[in-house]
């Protein structure tokens, strides 16, 4: 249950449903699919720990502060804004829904605020995507697979199957994407956030990132 003014009916896992099967190119899951795809929204809460925004480095630079890697963040989302744009329009490489959460640092600085894993999980993918730049795709134990994209630079030489913990530095947040490799200032410095499932219907399944991050925020266990 949520408090703090979130209403529990908002944030269940029947409303995660109810959300996909509203989004466009999902609308053809069944009530059977329905049901198992419930489960695993129920298992992202269980997965994730910490908020994905750390503490900015101690530094007044920009990539030359402490060492990636070396110091454990701490979590607060004080750091950044943050709206529910779940499939507002994108335009980029073709008409799109917003399949996740921009999170917009208070200070629009590279290289400045650490991006850390909200669950437990092994590597999936790294490296540069068109649309999302330097990204890293994390899958959790419950299946839910976590991805952090718009990178600025990465916390250390991550290949897929490396194992992370709930809390781990992956990287940087940035502004890459939208081009060739190494293409920045296309949008600001954020942090876009998309978490996918798998169903039967769907192969990765897409799901509303903010009411995740809105919980966490609040049920932080570090």
């Amino acid at each position: 249950m949520l408090d703090q003014g979130f209403l529990q009916e908002e944030y269940t896992a029947d409303a995660f449903a109810k959300d996909a099967l509203r989004a466009e190119g999902y609308r053809q899951l069944q009530p059977e699919a329905f049901s198992r795809a419930k489960a695993f929204y129920n298992q992202i809460f269980s997965d994730v720990v910490c908020f994905p925004v750390g503490q900015p480095r101690m530094d007044s630079g920009q990539g030359s502060g402490i060492s990636m890697g070396s110091v454990a963040p701490v979590f607060s989302a004080a750091n950044v804004s943050y709206e529910d744009s779940w499939m507002f329009e994108r335009n980029f490489g073709g008409k799109r829904g917003h399949e996740g959460t921009d999170l917009f640092p208070v200070s629009a600085r590279r290289d400045y605020y650490p991006v850390v894993s909200m669950t437990d999980g092994v590597v999936e993918a790294i490296g540069w995507l068109t649309k999302g730049g330097y990204r890293i795709g994390v899958r959790a134990p419950g299946g839910g697979y976590f991805y952090y994209a718009h990178l600025s630079s990465y916390a250390k030489d991550f290949q897929p199957g490396d194992a992370v913990a709930a809390g781990d530095i992956l990287g940087y947040m940035g502004d890459t994407g939208y081009g060739e490799e190494g293409t920045t200032g296309k949008f600001p410095v954020h942090l876009h956030v998309g978490i996918y499932v798998r169903t039967d219907a769907v192969a990765e399944l897409a799901v509303n990132p903010y009411p995740v991050l809105k919980y966490v925020e609040q049920h932080n266990n570090f």
